[in-house]
């Protein structure tokens, strides 16, 4: 997918709508933006953005996200009034994560609670459902 700039389908898009040029680009950064800070902050462990597709947090990657960031905390002084801001802020991300990890974890319950209730426990051993013998 190669990307487009906005200035070559400006003045047709503009026409076509019968608006002017400038809402046009107020509406495109307003829609980008938003894709961006949506996929920057996490908020939900799973983002569906028409025509682009699903993204997905992917677990392993979110532990080691989180990891970090509790290393950077406990690098920070909170008490130094010059670090407070970057700590806050640390802080306030560490907890969209973590909530974000908890919202993963029981959405993945969740659907293993649907399979089971559709399929029965399929986990068991062929020697307890007395298998071959």
């Amino acid at each position: 997918m190669n990307p487009k700039k906005i200035k070559p389908f400006l003045k047709s898009v503009s026409e076509d709508l019968d608006v002017d040029q400038s809402l046009v680009i107020d509406i495109y950064e307003f829609y980008w933006s938003n894709v961006r800070k949506s996929l920057t902050t996490v908020p939900y462990p799973r983002i569906n953005i028409e025509n682009l597709g699903v993204f997905e947090v992917k677990l392993k990657t979110l532990d080691l996200t989180i990891q970090k960031y509790k290393a950077y905390l406990n690098k920070l002084d909170a008490a130094n009034f010059s670090k407070y801001p970057k700590y806050e802020n640390a802080k306030k991300r560490l907890d969209v994560l973590e909530a974000t990890k908890e919202i993963l974890l029981e959405e993945r319950e969740r659907k293993k609670q649907i399979k089971i209730s559709r399929h029965g426990n399929t986990t068991g051993d062929m020697e307890e459902k007395g298998g071959d013998s």
